[in-house]
């Protein structure tokens, strides 16, 4: 009887342990599979460190001046500034989440053009404003520019879509588009990619 006891205590012992191996086998690969679900299946975009303005403001209003001249008057309800990021090729910007309204000046500060629109960045090293969201520009005589996306070259006084665009006269005469344009930000000279409507030439 005690061999017996001694062997079954001995047998159990080894239950006991074998079973005891394979909790910390099946630990080991719970963690091990874990990990590999966060390095393979999440996405890079939530575990990636996102860029965090250097400046957050609301309700601003500036003017931009070229040779102690106001060119420009800009009031957005909220500006964010992001500075260069030498590592990653990305260039400083300022963006306006919840939209913005600019006009442009003359020499004799009258109002050249006017824009605003939903949503706006603008890419500071490149000279670049992109405009989206219910995008409208008014030139000093009135005719109007709508459309969804548009961008602004503020050196080669360029204003160009490839989007669908309406122009309305202050005539009334009328210009629809499909395939975008490219005009300066006075909306005196343009060229047409496709359009319909009323094709409108002033007199000499």
């Amino acid at each position: 009887m005690k061999v017996r006891n001694l062997f079954s205590f001995t047998v159990e012992l080894i239950q006991i342990r074998f079973f005891s191996f394979l909790m910390i086998i099946g630990f080991f690969v719970l963690v091990f599979s874990c990990q590999s679900k966060v390095s393979s299946d999440i996405s890079s975009e939530i575990i990636e460190k996102k860029s965090v303005p250097q400046l957050d403001a609301v309700n601003i209003e500036t003017t931009y001046n070229d040779s102690g001249i106001i060119r420009y008057h800009l009031t957005a309800p909220r500006l964010l500034f992001f500075p260069e990021e030498r590592n990653s090729r990305k260039e400083a910007y300022r963006e306006f989440p919840e939209g913005f309204h600019v006009q442009k000046y003359d020499q004799n500060k009258k109002i050249e053009s006017e824009m605003s629109a939903n949503y706006g960045k603008e890419f500071i090293n490149e000279g670049r404003l992109y405009a989206s969201g219910n995008v409208i520009m008014i030139n000093a005589k009135g005719d109007t520019l709508r459309t969804e996306e548009l961008n602004y070259k503020q050196k080669e006084d360029l204003i160009y879509t490839d989007r669908f665009f309406s122009i309305t006269k202050a005539s009334g005469d009328n210009m629809n588009g499909t395939g975008g344009f490219k005009s300066d930000a006075q909306m005196t000279k343009w060229t047409f990619m496709k359009t319909k409507g009323h094709v409108y030439m002033e007199d000499q």
